[in-house]
C-alpha cells in the first residue's frame, strides 16, 4: 500500500500520540528503563496538548498515513535551545511495522522541506546518544554530530546533530 505524508491537523492528536507511545516502547527498549517504557499510555492530557500546539502552529507535524490511518509522524519548529540558530526536528516516529521503510525518510524530505520554503538556513536535533538506529538514520538524511551534549530527563546522555539547509534534500531522506 501506498502511503502519504501531508501536514497534520488538530483531528490527527490521538493518531500522533499513539505513534509516539508505541514507538517508544520498541525504539528505546534497552536504552530507557523498563518500568518507564512498560508504564506509557495515550493520555488525553498529551492528546490536549497535541491538539493546541498543531492547531497553534506552535508545533508544525507531517503525518505519514496509509489508506487513512497514521503510521507516522514528524514534529518541527523553532529551536527550543536559546543559545541555537535555527530550527529544530522535535520527533519523528513511526509505527514498528513501518521502520526501515522509506516512511521516515519522506516525512524528514517533506519536514525539511517546508523549513526551507519558509526560509530556514539550519535545522538541528537531539538524539539520544545510544540510539544507533536513529543517528544511522539522521546521519543518512546529511544531518551531523555538532560535539554539543546533553542529558535528557537529568540522565540519560544525548547528543546534536545540525543540517545546513541549503543543501539539496540527501537521496537518505526520500
Amino acid at each position: 500500500m501506498t502511503s502519504t505524508v501531508r501536514p497534520g491537523v488538530p483531528a490527527d492528536a490521538e493518531a500522533v500520540e499513539t505513534v509516539r507511545i508505541t514507538s517508544w516502547k520498541t525504539a528505546y527498549r534497552g536504552i530507557l528503563a523498563s518500568d518507564l517504557l512498560d508504564g506509557l499510555t495515550v493520555t488525553e492530557e498529551r492528546v490536549r496538548w497535541w491538539t493546541e500546539a498543531i492547531g497553534t502552529g506552535e508545533v508544525s507535524v507531517r503525518v505519514a498515513e496509509t489508506s487513512g490511518e497514521v503510521h507516522g509522524f514528524c514534529s518541527y519548529g523553532a529551536s527550543r535551545d536559546a543559545d541555537i540558530s535555527g530550527a529544530e526536528i522535535y520527533a519523528i516516529y513511526l509505527l514498528p511495522a513501518r521502520f526501515s521503510t522509506g516512511m521516515g525518510g519522506r516525512l524528514m524530505a517533506e519536514a525539511l522541506d517546508d523549513l526551507r520554503d519558509r526560509g530556514e538556513r539550519e535545522v538541528g536535533l537531539w538524539v539520544l546518544e545510544d540510539n544507533a538506529r536513529a543517528r544511522r538514520f539522521y546521519e543518512r538524511c546529511g544531518f551531523e554530530p555538532t560535539g554539543r551534549r546533553n542529558l535528557w530527563r537529568d540522565e540519560v546522555p544525548e547528543v546534536h546533530y545540525r543540517l545546513a539547509l541549503t543543501k539539496v534534500s540527501p537521496a537518505g531522506a526520500r
